[in-house]
């Protein structure tokens, strides 16, 4: 008959390393048992489980099926007629589901541990009866062991030594019964399990990564056993690797296999420290210091409690991880490996060649457990957390608002509820227009956990495009949040309902639920919130500024969401992102950057959460001295107004025309004046991006010690590259993020693939998307240091009468540095030479002279000829997009009277400030 392998805990880490190698290497047919509500809960279970595994989720209902089922249930707790056809077609039984939670009860270990064993041999002794099981494979732990010292052979098992937990009793109760099991049985040992010897890939941080979180936090100043006890760690390669070999190998009927490193291949614990010390001076520059080791017993452990300053703070939490880790730091024992050895060989792995690995990757994730969580779910776990607490605070008017966690999960879940009584279920669109807000996060969250699809709109759209956007992605319901969207309605013939976040009320034809009211609607529902949701669901519809045209919608499904507010989470220092976190959400929520780093993630970082929702973009000046964040990220002009200030302080004056020892001290003074005014100060890393920004502006921060790091994204891929602290490379906008590749066609654009690329366009069969490579229409290339350099938009480039392409951003950078100048647009498509719009407040003087220095920088073809000066009364969702770029094609049109004008076809138009020009070629 064909092999059937029944996989139980599929869903867990060494459950889901066996799956993988039993599909790479046999073509079988796997069933994983999995519990679930009905088989739809259970697939989308293990469907979450193995979203970084495409292999395994592409063989779901091929070779992969999934039996909803409960090992602690008799029969599993499934139907009789599945249960018996999966007596009669089961081969192989690969038993690696266990409860290990060392502060679990007796009790509770024991349903999991012994019951569900005893389940699972029943199914395996009918099976056997039926048609010959060909191998039960039992994965147990070599701390059956107990208290046993010394050697320790494969074949030993007993109890007479006692056991240093509940869990090793459990583990020996269910390894009796598969011994007694009367058929083909093989028994898996191994140690403590680690990540991935290649990747560092696991799921939950605790045995040995306990301690280690703690020394690389600085909190583990005395470990309480000796230093030269052997830490019997194994990566789960070898682990996974041995158990699906043995499991289809005779020679391993009826035996048991330690998977442990030999004694002489582990290290000791004061090896252990050594390294991680060294490694996290050279790679996170951290410098710590050497720990004291004092063995110690439970009673002195306990007295020692009381003098918190040995250990710090959260003396008694600390103390007792470290007391229920010990024994397994404290093993005076070896363990024999004969029948591993025989069969397998000899053990190959080196520690110091895997730990690297292990840390890189617990770092990279704060050592915070690897959930199955949406972002959306990941908040509301976040918010009912004691530790790590999360604040909440809504800056309005300069007044600061505070709102508490429980008050924040609870209008959560009211939300949820509510929508769904308005009648929102999984995949319909729910369209957000509103201010920086509480409420907007409330409202956000509320939308991903019932599995409806969020579509932001930026609140000063006008209200042809906001038309549009519903209209184009059919939402049902409208969220409201200012009192001009409410009033533009009116004009809006839609059956659309609307409920308003504004406070005020406001006069309209049309019905509006009040925030206060919508929430009630939910209060009243009694109903658990469950609804199946897997990572490859669409989460949220971003639609672009339309810049290039009518706006499209860009899908990111609960994956995409997921890995980038990982990484977002990871990008801070190690000791930045583990102290308290003040974060400031002032860029549009609508942004796809803000909308993933203001939302998401910062329930990824391990630590204490401050979060401030900054409603008008106009205070962020006065609210950045009060808020004094870790991290800023924001466009070009907030760094180019900073340095403004600079030129126009009478010490920035000098420091500009200074030079030597002077220039030196000056930067200094300047450098810590303007971080402390700007209230940046406590900024672990500053960041610019979503437009163009000068290299010669970074360089001057740059020489005043002030590193900008620039960084590239676009809607459809929100962050694709970095320039991480300690490699600024300025004239670049960084590296790759981890997994993601770039490629350059053969016209120089710009290929990407990688997680944070969009699902697709919303009703768009769009090229952009070509086999998961997103084509992005900028321009670029890579350096030997595989930094990305950005030379232009395909899209946005000029050719002029003469077939010259060129790029009007580059030349608009250099125009925007000019003194007084907020924002420039060059012209010339299909035009003789290059034309500049420059908008500005004041200060008109040394413009031409400006100009005429950019000129000497620039080829023939790009120099300005003609330029205009006008008042800067640009408006964003006219004029500008809502991360500030330029709609050309509407101030083109806006301001066709001026083209025409420059071009030599009409009169010149009273709005023109001053013109300016130079000898153009005939």
């Amino acid at each position: 008959m064909n092999k059937v392998v029944l996989l139980t805990g599929a869903n867990g880490f060494l459950g889901t390393q066996v799956a993988l190698r039993l599909l790479r290497s046999y073509n079988y047919k796997i069933i994983a048992l999995i519990r679930g509500n009905d088989k739809q809960h259970a697939t989308n279970r293990l469907s979450r489980a193995w979203w970084e595994f495409p292999e395994l989720l592409d063989e779901l209902g091929n070779r992969i099926h999934v039996l909803n089922g409960d090992i602690t249930r008799t029969e599993l707790g499934i139907e009789k007629q599945e249960y018996k056809s999966l007596i009669q077609t089961v081969t192989h039984i690969i038993h690696t589901a266990a409860d290990w939670k060392l502060k679990s009860s007796l009790e509770e270990l024991q349903k999991i541990n012994v019951h569900g064993t005893e389940n699972i041999l029943k199914l395996a002794q009918l099976a056997h009866e039926d048609h010959g099981l060909e191998r039960f494979s039992h994965v147990s732990t070599a701390y059956v062991a107990g208290g046993k010292k010394g050697v320790v052979s494969e074949d030993s098992l007993t109890s007479k030594y006692g056991f240093l937990s509940d869990y090793e009793k459990t583990k020996f109760e269910s390894e009796v019964l598969v011994r007694k099991s009367g058929f083909d049985v093989s028994i898996f040992r191994p140690s403590m399990i680690v990540g991935d010897s290649s990747t560092g890939y696991i799921k939950t941080f605790n045995t040995v990564y306990v301690p280690l979180r703690l020394y690389l936090s600085r909190k583990l100043k005395i470990i309480p056993v000796s230093r030269s006890m052997k830490i019997n760690l194994v990566p789960v390669d070898y682990v996974a690797d041995s158990i699906v070999k043995l499991t289809f190998d005779r020679e391993a009927v009826n035996k048991t296999f330690h998977l442990t490193a030999p004694v002489e291949s582990l290290p000791t614990l004061e090896e252990l420290i050594e390294f991680v010390r060294k490694w996290s001076d050279e790679n996170m520059d951290i410098k710590l210091s050497t720990p004291i080791y004092m063995p110690l017993n439970v009673s002195l452990l306990q007295k020692i409690s009381s003098h918190g300053y040995l250990f710090g703070k959260g003396t008694d939490k600390l103390l007792e991880t470290v007391n229920t880790l010990s024994p397994y730091f404290n093993e005076n024992r070896e363990y024999l490996r004969d029948n591993a050895g025989e069969i397998l060989g000899p053990y190959r792995y080196k520690w110091q060649n895997f730990l690297p690995k292990l840390i890189e990757f617990a770092v990279y994730h704060g050592f915070l457990h690897r959930s199955d969580r949406t972002v959306h779910e990941q908040v509301l776990f976040r918010l009912q957390r004691s530790s790590r607490p999360v604040k909440y605070y809504d800056i309005v008017k300069g007044e600061i608002k505070e709102s508490s966690a429980t008050d924040i999960y609870q209008n959560i879940l009211s939300a949820s509820k509510a929508l769904q009584s308005m009648g929102i279920n999984k995949g319909d669109k729910v369209a957000v227009a509103g201010y920086n807000s509480t409420k907007y996060l409330i409202l956000d969250i509320a939308i991903g956990i019932i599995g409806a699809v969020s579509v932001p709109i930026y609140y000063t759209s006008p209200l042809n495009e906001i038309k549009e956007i519903l209209d184009d992605s059919s939402a049902r319901i409208l969220f409201a949040g200012t009192p001009q969207i409410l009033n533009d309605l009116n004009e809006f013939d839609s059956h659309i309902s609307v409920v308003s976040l504004c406070k005020q009320s406001v006069d309209r034809d049309l019905e509006v639920i009040s925030w206060e009211d919508f929430l009630k609607k939910g209060e009243e529902v009694n109903k658990v919130i469950d609804v199946h949701l897997n990572f490859d669901d669409t989460a949220t519809i971003r639609y672009t500024s339309g810049t290039t045209g009518k706006p499209r919608g860009v899908m990111f499904t609960h994956g995409n969401l997921r890995w980038m507010a990982e990484f977002i989470a990871s990008m801070p220092p190690w000791k930045d992102r583990t102290s308290e976190i003040s974060y400031l959400s002032f860029l549009p929520m609508n942004h796809v950057v803000e909308g993933i780093m203001g939302t998401y993630a910062p329930y990824y970082a391990p630590a204490s959460l401050n979060l401030y929702f900054l409603e008008n973009f106009h205070d962020l000046e006065e609210s950045l001295q009060k808020v004094r964040p870790n991290v800023f990220f924001s466009v070009p002009r907030f760094y180019e107004k900073v340095w403004c200030s600079v030129l126009e302080s009478r010490i920035g004056q000098i420091y500009i025309s200074s030079s030597g020892i002077l220039k030196t001290v000056l930067g200094k003074l300047i450098k810590r004046e303007i971080l402390k005014k700007a209230g940046l100060d406590r900024c672990a890393q500053l960041i610019v991006g979503s437009a163009p920004v000068s290299d010669e502006l970074l360089k001057y921060y740059h020489e005043l010690g002030i590193e900008v790091h620039n960084a590239y994204g676009l809607t459809e891929a929100p962050l694709i590259t970095i320039n991480r602290i300690g490699k600024n490379r300025i004239g670049t906008v960084g590296e790759p993020l981890p997994d993601t590749y770039i490629k350059i066609d053969g016209d120089g654009e710009i290929l990407i693939n990688g997680p944070q690329v969009m699902s697709g366009y919303f009703k768009d069969d769009s090229d952009s998307l070509e086999d998961g490579w997103l084509h992005t229409g900028d321009l670029g290339y890579e350096t030997p240091e595989d930094s990305l350099v950005i030379t232009g938009r395909r899209k946005e480039v000029l050719v002029n009468s003469y077939g010259k392409t060129i790029s009007p951003l580059k030349i608009e950078v250099m125009l925007k540095n000019i003194s007084g100048i907020e924002e420039a647009m060059v012209i010339g498509d299909g035009k003789p030479y290059c034309s500049a719009f420059l908008w500005a407040e004041s200060n008109l003087e040394g413009i031409d002279e400006a100009i005429g220095e950019i000129n000497t920088q620039l080829s023939r073809p790009e120099e300005i000829k003609k330029w205009v000066v006008l008042n800067n009364d640009l408006s964003i969702g006219t004029d500008l997009t809502a991360n500030l770029k330029l709609k050309r094609k509407s101030i083109s049109k806006r301001y066709e009277d001026i083209i025409n004008f420059i071009y030599g076809s009409g009169a010149k138009p009273d709005s023109i400030l001053h013109f300016g020009s130079i000898e153009v070629d005939s």
